[in-house]
């Protein structure tokens, strides 16, 4: 069986990294950080399979809990859920983001497929990603077993992100190879070569195509004007 990782190679990511999840093998697309006024803080990884299922991993310090200040989680952004209240069935996914803006009371509970979740915290602070800087409200909500967790993002920009979140260890991925930035572009650069070269084979191929092509309407045209005495 291969050793899962530690805790420090999880860390260690960056994009054009790789590891495995479930057999399954991810590339690290983008790596950003986040902290808030009271120390809590997340990195955050994008992965991406070859079929362009996307995750986040998340590693979070949160201040608030010291017998588990480390978590690990990995999240799916979920577009157009479906947010109940389960007490009124009211579908609150266009209502809620503007409620966290505003700094409105949570919702006490929220229902997404067929768990329900109670809000447990929320954190505001900023975003860094790329240089860029954002600031975001997050409201967490967790099932009744804590290991499932729904978390909604607010940002200033007027967007709103859901996302499901399961609860992971380091040790549940395995065979990682590191990357660097330079070289996952160089590899999207390569990718965008062979696209043009294969473009440039296209279109050079079709301008033979209709060379060939008049040649022959030239040669038959000429060959009836000859019959007809022309």
């Amino acid at each position: 069986m291969t050793a899962g990782l530690s805790e420090t190679q999880l860390r260690d990511l960056r994009e054009g990294s790789q590891l495995k999840y479930h057999g399954v093998q991810w590339v690290v697309q983008d790596y950003s950080t986040y902290t808030d006024a009271n120390s809590y803080e997340t990195e955050e990884w994008l992965l991406k399979s070859s079929t362009s299922k996307a995750y986040y991993l998340l590693r979070e310090v949160d201040p608030q809990n010291p017998e588990t200040l480390v978590h690990w989680y990995l999240a799916e952004e979920l577009r157009y859920p479906t947010l109940l209240d389960p007490k009124t069935s009211r579908d609150r996914l266009t209502t809620v983001g503007n409620d966290m803006r505003s700094h409105a009371t949570p919702y006490p509970e929220l229902q997404l497929f067929n768990r329900v979740y109670a809000f447990e915290s929320q954190t505001e602070g900023d975003y860094e990603s790329d240089g860029t800087l954002g600031h975001r409200i997050t409201w967490d909500y967790w099932d009744s077993a804590h290991l499932w967790n729904l978390a909604l993002e607010a940002w200033s920009d007027g967007t709103l992100a859901v996302y499901s979140t399961r609860v992971v260890q380091p040790t549940d991925f395995t065979e990682i190879q590191s990357g660097d930035r330079q070289a996952f572009l160089s590899g999207q650069n390569a990718e965008r070569s062979v696209d043009l070269a294969a473009y440039a084979a296209f279109k050079k191929r079709d301008a033979r195509s209709r060379e060939i092509l008049i040649a022959w309407i030239v040669t038959i045209v000429g060959f009836f004007l000859m019959l007809s005495g022309i």
